[in-house]
């Protein structure tokens, strides 16, 4: 199977490096059926200028309309929104539910900025202390649902980005898993898909996608449901290593993944 829709996408409106126009060019260009934007909902209650405010959000949605109007007969573009945990709720076409940072003795703390700042916020917050960290941001996971209507999970281990190797900390101790899968069994009961994740592929961050092997391998055995992303912030990189993420999904003993058409979801076959 070649995927040729990707949902989860990020432009010059938040932290994208290439204008929709430019993004949907690029996905014509590579034969996509289907493209979504998903831009960065307002974040400034943790950096400032981040993300989209509401004024923003207003012109990023009429702009993507109008450009579906205008690719119509090229290919189906939809207009959604990644929002994060501890961010407000806006509303778009369809919800990404993401957690990107961590709110610790009231500072927040980016999981994804840089390595450098995670490091020395553990180091500070959390006494050195990997595993309090990784506890309290599965903690924060969890909640997704409760504290947003979204339609599906996004790169539910995004707290591993910096992690290859384990060089921080060790995904295989019951420090790490345990609390990973309290969450993934709380916002599986949800029965809205996780997404596999490349986009810290692309960037240089990582060798496999987001969720883990072990992770998919568990939401498998639970009735889980995954879609597929990109998780692109430049035009050249949508659907970026679908085909390494199609292996992965079938090595974890999926054998659909879900996609987002106009009529709604709808399950594939591999």
């Amino acid at each position: 199977m070649r995927l040729l829709a990707d949902y989860h996408t990020h432009t010059t409106y938040c932290d994208g490096k290439s204008t929709p126009r430019e993004m949907i060019e690029s996905a014509c260009r590579m034969g996509f059926t289907d493209l979504g934007f998903s831009g960065h909902a307002d974040y400034s209650f943790a950096e400032p200028g981040f993300g989209m405010s509401d004024e923003k959000l207003a012109k990023y949605l009429n702009e993507i309309r109008a450009l579906r109007e205008e690719y119509a007969d090229r290919i189906r573009i939809y207009a959604g929104i990644e929002l994060d945990c501890l961010g407000p709720v806006q509303k778009a076409e369809y919800a990404i539910g993401s957690t990107h940072c961590v709110c610790k003795n009231g500072v927040y703390v980016s999981v994804d900025d840089t390595e450098e700042k995670l490091i020395d916020a553990v180091k500070t917050l959390w006494n050195g202390d990997w595993y309090a960290f990784v506890r309290d941001y599965f903690e924060l996971e969890a909640t997704i649902i409760d504290r947003m209507e979204c339609d599906w999970i996004g790169h539910f281990d995004l707290l591993t980005k910096f992690n290859e190797n384990n060089r921080h900390f060790d995904v295989t101790r019951d420090e790490y898993r345990e609390p990973a899968l309290t969450a993934l069994r709380r916002l599986n009961e949800a029965e809205i898909p996780f997404e596999i994740n490349t986009g810290a592929i692309s960037r240089g961050y990582r060798t496999e996608p987001y969720p883990s092997a072990f992770l998919l391998k568990e939401l498998k055995n639970m009735g889980g449901r995954i879609m597929i992303s990109s998780d692109s912030h430049h035009a050249d990189t949508i659907g970026f290593a679908f085909d390494q993420a199609l292996r992965l999904a079938v090595e974890c003993g999926f054998h659909r993944v879900t996609v987002l058409r106009p009529e709604g979801f709808r399950e594939v076959e591999i």
